[in-house]
Protein backbone atom coordinates (compact mmCIF):
# COMPACT_ATOMS: atom_id res chain seq x y z
CA UNK A 1 0.00 0.00 0.00
CA UNK A 2 1.58 3.39 -0.63
CA UNK A 3 1.47 6.68 1.22
CA UNK A 4 -1.19 9.51 -0.25
CA UNK A 5 -0.21 11.77 -2.03
CA UNK A 6 -2.25 14.91 -0.61
CA UNK A 7 -3.69 17.51 -2.65
CA UNK A 8 -5.18 20.73 -1.53
CA UNK A 9 -7.89 20.35 0.12
CA UNK A 10 -10.54 23.43 1.53
CA UNK A 11 -12.27 21.07 3.79
CA UNK A 12 -10.45 18.51 6.53
CA UNK A 13 -9.88 15.02 4.68
CA UNK A 14 -9.34 11.63 7.06
CA UNK A 15 -5.47 10.59 5.42
CA UNK A 16 -2.19 10.04 6.89
CA UNK A 17 -1.62 13.72 7.67
CA UNK A 18 -3.46 15.52 10.95
CA UNK A 19 -6.36 17.15 9.35
CA UNK A 20 -8.69 14.33 11.34
CA UNK A 21 -7.43 12.56 14.76
CA UNK A 22 -8.82 8.81 13.23
CA UNK A 23 -8.04 6.02 11.20
CA UNK A 24 -8.74 4.80 7.59
CA UNK A 25 -6.74 1.78 6.07
CA UNK A 26 -6.80 -0.68 3.73
CA UNK A 27 -4.92 -4.29 4.48
CA UNK A 28 -5.33 -7.78 3.85
CA UNK A 29 -5.64 -7.04 0.18
CA UNK A 30 -4.67 -10.55 -2.38
CA UNK A 31 -5.06 -10.40 -5.82
CA UNK A 32 -5.97 -13.92 -7.61
CA UNK A 33 -5.46 -14.02 -11.39
CA UNK A 34 -7.40 -16.31 -13.32
CA UNK A 35 -8.02 -16.39 -17.51
CA UNK A 36 -10.87 -14.23 -17.60
CA UNK A 37 -9.93 -11.77 -14.68
CA UNK A 38 -7.78 -10.34 -11.77
CA UNK A 39 -9.81 -11.11 -8.64
CA UNK A 40 -8.87 -8.43 -5.61
CA UNK A 41 -10.02 -8.47 -2.41
CA UNK A 42 -9.08 -6.17 0.49
CA UNK A 43 -10.30 -5.29 4.03
CA UNK A 44 -11.19 -1.68 4.89
CA UNK A 45 -11.37 0.21 8.96
CA UNK A 46 -12.05 3.64 8.72
CA UNK A 47 -12.61 5.00 12.56
CA UNK A 48 -14.42 8.50 11.77
CA UNK A 49 -17.99 8.47 12.82
CA UNK A 50 -19.34 11.03 10.81
CA UNK A 51 -18.01 9.78 7.50
CA UNK A 52 -19.66 6.43 8.24
CA UNK A 53 -22.97 7.63 8.61
CA UNK A 54 -22.92 9.53 5.71
CA UNK A 55 -21.88 6.16 3.57
CA UNK A 56 -24.59 4.65 5.60
CA UNK A 57 -27.12 7.30 4.54
CA UNK A 58 -25.88 7.31 0.55
CA UNK A 59 -24.62 10.78 0.98
CA UNK A 60 -21.21 9.62 0.25
CA UNK A 61 -19.37 6.49 -0.86
CA UNK A 62 -16.26 4.60 -0.83
CA UNK A 63 -14.75 4.95 -4.50
CA UNK A 64 -11.66 2.29 -5.52
CA UNK A 65 -10.74 3.65 -8.90
CA UNK A 66 -8.12 1.70 -11.06
CA UNK A 67 -5.80 2.36 -14.08
CA UNK A 68 -3.47 1.01 -15.67
CA UNK A 69 -1.01 3.25 -17.85
CA UNK A 70 0.22 -0.07 -19.95
CA UNK A 71 -3.14 -0.33 -21.71
CA UNK A 72 -4.63 2.94 -20.89
CA UNK A 73 -8.13 1.74 -19.48
CA UNK A 74 -9.31 3.38 -15.92
CA UNK A 75 -12.64 2.63 -14.06
CA UNK A 76 -14.33 1.97 -10.59
CA UNK A 77 -13.45 -1.40 -9.51
CA UNK A 78 -17.25 -1.79 -8.16
CA UNK A 79 -16.13 -3.71 -5.76
CA UNK A 80 -18.93 -5.58 -3.36
CA UNK A 81 -18.65 -6.25 0.51
CA UNK A 82 -18.37 -9.99 0.99
CA UNK A 83 -17.84 -9.99 4.56
CA UNK A 84 -18.12 -8.10 7.82
CA UNK A 85 -15.30 -8.79 10.11
CA UNK A 86 -15.26 -7.16 14.16
CA UNK A 87 -13.35 -4.22 13.45
CA UNK A 88 -13.24 -3.41 9.42
CA UNK A 89 -15.20 -4.31 6.50
CA UNK A 90 -13.81 -6.76 3.62
CA UNK A 91 -14.26 -6.31 -0.28
CA UNK A 92 -14.37 -8.41 -3.22
CA UNK A 93 -14.25 -6.82 -7.40
CA UNK A 94 -12.89 -7.99 -10.36
CA UNK A 95 -10.96 -6.34 -13.21
CA UNK A 96 -10.97 -7.99 -16.73
CA UNK A 97 -7.74 -8.91 -17.85
CA UNK A 98 -8.62 -8.02 -21.36
CA UNK A 99 -7.67 -4.06 -19.73
CA UNK A 100 -4.55 -4.59 -17.54
CA UNK A 101 -0.74 -5.29 -18.22
CA UNK A 102 2.45 -4.65 -15.75
CA UNK A 103 1.61 -2.34 -13.39
CA UNK A 104 -2.43 -1.54 -11.73
CA UNK A 105 -3.06 1.25 -9.24
CA UNK A 106 -6.08 1.26 -7.41
CA UNK A 107 -6.97 4.53 -5.58
CA UNK A 108 -9.04 4.00 -2.29
CA UNK A 109 -11.32 6.76 -1.22
CA UNK A 110 -14.38 7.80 0.53
CA UNK A 111 -16.29 10.48 -2.19
CA UNK A 112 -19.25 12.90 -1.52
CA UNK A 113 -22.40 11.02 -4.01
CA UNK A 114 -24.16 14.65 -3.53
CA UNK A 115 -24.03 18.36 -1.33
CA UNK A 116 -23.17 17.40 2.06
CA UNK A 117 -24.10 21.08 4.11
CA UNK A 118 -22.44 21.50 7.45
CA UNK A 119 -19.98 19.11 7.05
CA UNK A 120 -18.00 18.57 10.09
CA UNK A 121 -15.75 15.13 10.99
CA UNK A 122 -16.30 14.32 14.90
CA UNK A 123 -12.29 14.21 15.66
CA UNK A 124 -11.23 17.20 12.99
CA UNK A 125 -8.30 19.13 14.30
CA UNK A 126 -8.35 21.95 16.92
CA UNK A 127 -7.20 24.22 14.48
CA UNK A 128 -10.54 24.08 12.60
CA UNK A 129 -12.50 25.08 15.46
CA UNK A 130 -15.82 25.06 15.15
CA UNK A 131 -15.89 25.39 11.44
CA UNK A 132 -18.25 23.63 8.75
CA UNK A 133 -17.60 23.10 5.24
CA UNK A 134 -20.39 22.46 2.61
CA UNK A 135 -19.36 19.31 0.28
CA UNK A 136 -20.31 19.21 -3.38
CA UNK A 137 -20.43 15.62 -5.08
CA UNK A 138 -17.25 14.51 -6.19
CA UNK A 139 -15.64 15.81 -3.00
CA UNK A 140 -13.02 13.78 -0.87
CA UNK A 141 -13.62 13.05 2.66
CA UNK A 142 -10.98 10.22 3.15
CA UNK A 143 -8.17 8.86 1.49
CA UNK A 144 -6.62 5.93 2.06
CA UNK A 145 -3.45 5.69 -0.80
CA UNK A 146 -2.89 3.65 -3.57
CA UNK A 147 -2.99 0.08 -4.00
CA UNK A 148 -0.42 -1.59 -6.76
CA UNK A 149 -0.29 -4.76 -7.68
CA UNK A 150 1.67 -6.48 -11.06
CA UNK A 151 -1.37 -8.10 -13.30
CA UNK A 152 -0.07 -11.88 -13.86
CA UNK A 153 -1.30 -12.56 -17.85
CA UNK A 154 -2.97 -15.73 -17.55
CA UNK A 155 -4.84 -15.61 -21.15
CA UNK A 156 -4.77 -18.00 -23.56
CA UNK A 157 -1.33 -17.80 -25.21
CA UNK A 158 -3.36 -18.06 -28.90
CA UNK A 159 -5.35 -15.23 -28.35
CA UNK A 160 -3.98 -12.48 -26.32
CA UNK A 161 -5.82 -8.98 -26.04
CA UNK A 162 -5.06 -6.02 -28.11
CA UNK A 163 -4.33 -4.37 -24.60
CA UNK A 164 -1.33 -6.86 -23.85
CA UNK A 165 0.12 -6.03 -27.17
CA UNK A 166 1.82 -2.25 -26.34
CA UNK A 167 3.97 -1.81 -24.34
CA UNK A 168 5.27 2.05 -23.70
CA UNK A 169 8.68 3.18 -22.85
CA UNK A 170 11.02 6.04 -22.13
CA UNK A 171 14.29 6.37 -24.17
CA UNK A 172 16.54 8.97 -22.27
CA UNK A 173 18.37 8.96 -25.42
CA UNK A 174 15.47 10.52 -27.83
CA UNK A 175 14.73 13.73 -27.64
CA UNK A 176 11.40 14.28 -29.56
CA UNK A 177 9.09 12.39 -31.45
CA UNK A 178 7.72 8.94 -30.95
CA UNK A 179 9.09 5.25 -32.56
CA UNK A 180 7.68 1.87 -32.87
CA UNK A 181 9.67 -0.98 -32.59
CA UNK A 182 9.19 -5.26 -33.40
CA UNK A 183 11.77 -6.40 -32.23
CA UNK A 184 10.63 -7.60 -29.05
CA UNK A 185 8.94 -11.16 -28.35
CA UNK A 186 6.05 -10.05 -25.92
CA UNK A 187 5.32 -6.46 -26.97
CA UNK A 188 5.14 -4.16 -29.67
CA UNK A 189 7.36 -1.04 -28.18
CA UNK A 190 5.93 2.13 -28.40
CA UNK A 191 9.24 4.31 -27.32
CA UNK A 192 8.93 7.84 -26.01
CA UNK A 193 11.26 10.83 -24.77
CA UNK A 194 10.92 10.66 -21.40
CA UNK A 195 9.23 14.07 -21.02
CA UNK A 196 6.54 12.92 -23.80
CA UNK A 197 6.12 9.70 -21.80
CA UNK A 198 5.20 11.95 -18.83
CA UNK A 199 3.05 13.73 -20.87
CA UNK A 200 1.09 10.77 -21.56
CA UNK A 201 0.32 9.70 -18.69
CA UNK A 202 -0.75 12.81 -17.92
CA UNK A 203 -3.88 12.09 -20.29
CA UNK A 204 -5.00 8.79 -18.36
CA UNK A 205 -7.94 10.62 -17.82
CA UNK A 206 -8.70 10.86 -21.48
CA UNK A 207 -8.13 7.31 -22.82
CA UNK A 208 -9.74 8.56 -26.24
CA UNK A 209 -7.21 11.05 -26.28
CA UNK A 210 -4.17 8.55 -25.47
CA UNK A 211 -5.67 5.95 -28.06
CA UNK A 212 -5.97 8.72 -30.78
CA UNK A 213 -2.57 10.47 -30.29
CA UNK A 214 -0.78 7.37 -30.17
CA UNK A 215 -2.26 3.94 -29.98
CA UNK A 216 -4.18 4.92 -33.56
CA UNK A 217 -0.78 5.21 -35.39
CA UNK A 218 0.98 2.69 -33.46
CA UNK A 219 -1.23 -0.03 -34.68
CA UNK A 220 -1.67 1.52 -38.41
CA UNK A 221 2.44 1.08 -38.16
CA UNK A 222 2.37 -2.30 -36.77
CA UNK A 223 -0.59 -3.68 -39.71
CA UNK A 224 1.90 -1.66 -42.69
CA UNK A 225 4.84 -4.12 -40.74
CA UNK A 226 2.49 -7.13 -40.94
CA UNK A 227 1.40 -6.53 -44.46
CA UNK A 228 4.83 -5.76 -46.26
CA UNK A 229 6.23 -8.97 -44.10
CA UNK A 230 3.58 -11.19 -45.48
CA UNK A 231 4.22 -9.98 -48.93
CA UNK A 232 7.69 -10.02 -49.13
CA UNK A 233 8.23 -13.19 -48.08
CA UNK A 234 11.25 -12.85 -46.09
CA UNK A 235 12.24 -16.20 -44.14
CA UNK A 236 14.84 -14.18 -41.78
CA UNK A 237 12.02 -12.29 -40.67
CA UNK A 238 9.43 -14.89 -39.03
CA UNK A 239 7.11 -13.27 -36.85
CA UNK A 240 4.43 -16.45 -35.79
CA UNK A 241 5.95 -16.99 -32.39
CA UNK A 242 5.74 -13.24 -31.32
CA UNK A 243 2.37 -13.36 -29.40
CA UNK A 244 1.72 -9.56 -30.27
CA UNK A 245 1.68 -10.65 -34.33
CA UNK A 246 -0.78 -13.33 -32.92
CA UNK A 247 -3.37 -11.23 -31.78
CA UNK A 248 -3.19 -8.54 -34.27
CA UNK A 249 -3.34 -10.93 -37.27
CA UNK A 250 -6.20 -12.28 -35.86
CA UNK A 251 -7.81 -8.72 -35.56
CA UNK A 252 -6.77 -7.80 -38.77
CA UNK A 253 -8.11 -11.35 -40.19
CA UNK A 254 -11.72 -10.54 -38.40
CA UNK A 255 -12.10 -7.19 -40.03
CA UNK A 256 -14.38 -6.01 -42.68
CA UNK A 257 -12.02 -6.63 -45.63
CA UNK A 258 -8.62 -7.61 -45.82
CA UNK A 259 -8.05 -4.80 -49.05
CA UNK A 260 -8.47 -1.84 -45.67
CA UNK A 261 -5.93 0.41 -45.26
CA UNK A 262 -4.19 0.84 -42.56
CA UNK A 263 -5.43 3.83 -41.31
CA UNK A 264 -9.01 2.69 -41.70
CA UNK A 265 -8.47 -1.08 -40.75
CA UNK A 266 -6.82 0.44 -37.22
CA UNK A 267 -9.91 2.89 -36.74
CA UNK A 268 -12.02 -0.42 -37.34
CA UNK A 269 -10.19 -2.53 -34.89
CA UNK A 270 -10.28 0.37 -31.96
CA UNK A 271 -14.05 1.52 -32.36
CA UNK A 272 -13.14 4.39 -34.30
CA UNK A 273 -11.39 6.45 -31.59
CA UNK A 274 -10.97 9.78 -33.80
CA UNK A 275 -15.02 9.70 -33.86
CA UNK A 276 -14.97 10.05 -30.05
CA UNK A 277 -11.93 12.57 -29.63
CA UNK A 278 -13.38 14.54 -32.45
CA UNK A 279 -17.12 15.00 -31.11
CA UNK A 280 -16.22 15.22 -27.24
CA UNK A 281 -14.85 18.92 -28.48
CA UNK A 282 -18.54 20.10 -30.69
CA UNK A 283 -18.72 22.33 -27.44
CA UNK A 284 -15.95 24.30 -27.26
CA UNK A 285 -17.01 26.41 -30.35
CA UNK A 286 -20.43 27.47 -28.59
Amino acid sequence: MSSTTRGSYPHPVLDDSDDVDAEIEVFNASFAPSVDDVEIKFQVRMTEPRIQVLIDEGSARYSFRWSCTATLANEELGAEINMYHADSTGYVGWIDQQSISGTVRIEMRVIATKPIGNYRPENQHPDYGDADFHLLPGDILADAGVLEFEAEKLYDPLNPPLGSCFKFVADSNMKRGLRVRFDDDEHILVTFPVEVLHGFGMLRNRQDLQISLVVLPALMETISFIKANETSGDEDENLTDRHWYTAITRLMQASRSSDMRPFEMAQEILGNPLDTSLTTFDDLGD
